[in-house]
Parts: C-alpha cells; sequence; structure tokens
C-alpha cells in the first residue's frame, strides 16, 4: 500500500544526537520543545491518516483503526532493524496521541523527562509517569519506544499482536 504523505511534515526536535548523549540542558530543551509541539503534532497526524481514509479520534475503535493503519503502511528494513526515516516521525506523533490518551484515561499519569538512571533506556527521554499500582515510584512507560519497536516487528515480519496500541493502552489503566 502506498501512503499519502499530503504535504506532512517530520518534527524537528532541535538536536541532532541521541537525547542521553546530550547534555540535560539541551535534552530538556528538546522535551520542552516536544511538549509545546504536541497539539500541533496531533493535528499533523490527524492530517496524514485523514488523507489516507483513516479518522484519528481517541476511542478504542478509533485506536485499532489507527494500528491498523500502521501495521498496513509502515515501512523498513528488516535487515538491520530500522524503520524508513519518515516512519520515525509517524511514531511519535503516534506516541504523542496514544501518550495523551493514556493520560486522559487516567488522568493521575503525566508527560515527564526522565531523568532517573544515565544508564537506563528511558534516560533524558519523554516517558508517562505516574503509576500507582506499581511498587517501583519510577515506573514508567516510554510510548515512543513501544511504538517503534513495534513498527521494528512488523516490518521483520515478526509476530505481534494484532490490538498493540488498544492493549497498551488497556494494560496502562490496569497499572495507573
Amino acid at each position: 500500500m502506498s501512503v499519502a504523505w499530503d504535504g506532512y511534515t517530520p518534527f524537528d526536535p532541535g538536536v541532532t544526537r541521541p537525547l542521553h548523549e546530550l547534555p540535560r540542558r539541551e535534552a530538556r530543551k528538546a522535551f520542552d520543545r516536544l511538549m509545546a509541539a504536541k497539539d500541533d503534532r496531533k493535528e499533523s497526524l490527524g492530517r496524514l491518516l485523514a488523507a489516507n481514509g483513516v479518522t484519528l479520534d481517541d476511542s478504542d475503535d478509533g485506536i485499532q483503526r489507527l494500528d491498523d493503519w500502521f501495521r498496513d503502511n509502515v515501512a523498513g528494513d528488516a535487515r538491520v532493524d530500522r524503520l524508513e526515516n519518515i516512519w520515525y516521525a509517524v511514531v511519535n506523533d503516534i506516541s504523542l496521541f496514544l501518550g495523551d490518551t493514556m493520560i486522559k484515561r487516567s488522568p493521575n499519569l503525566r508527560w515527564e523527562f526522565f531523568t532517573k538512571g544515565k544508564r537506563d533506556v528511558g534516560y533524558q527521554r519523554h516517558v508517562i509517569l505516574g503509576y500507582t499500582k506499581v511498587a517501583d515510584p519510577y515506573y514508567y512507560v516510554d510510548i515512543d519506544m513501544v511504538v517503534a519497536t513495534y513498527g521494528i516487528r512488523i516490518v521483520a515480519d515478526l509476530e505481534t499482536r494484532r490490538d498493540m496500541f488498544v492493549a497498551v493502552l488497556a494494560e496502562s489503566q490496569d497499572y495507573a
């Protein structure tokens, strides 16, 4: 299937290195920039989906339609476990949408700039925190990493759930 990109432009984080490699101040600026652009990015995702016949909405059915569209279209190179660059931008936008949906469904959750443990994979990234039904007060979901990994598994033709996005939201509610 071919995606109608319809003028879609990726988010520019204003940094050129992975967030965990940046000085804290620079990584924090990238986080603040992303959070400030969140609504625009979700609108951009909505326009991209609309150009491809899908309506963006946060009901379970709407989330499933988003998942189906992603599964049918995500592209990359399975030999190197990598998505095509444009798809990382789409992953980012989907993650912002899903993260805000998680927060809407469980208001104790929140976006946070994660700074606990320099060796943690979520270090200096935008993650969802605020889970109350887990022992670890720093338990988080890096929804961006979840969606990217899902995309890589799809491209590699590995087994994946057909309702991954809905399942992630449900599990998040279980722990919130």
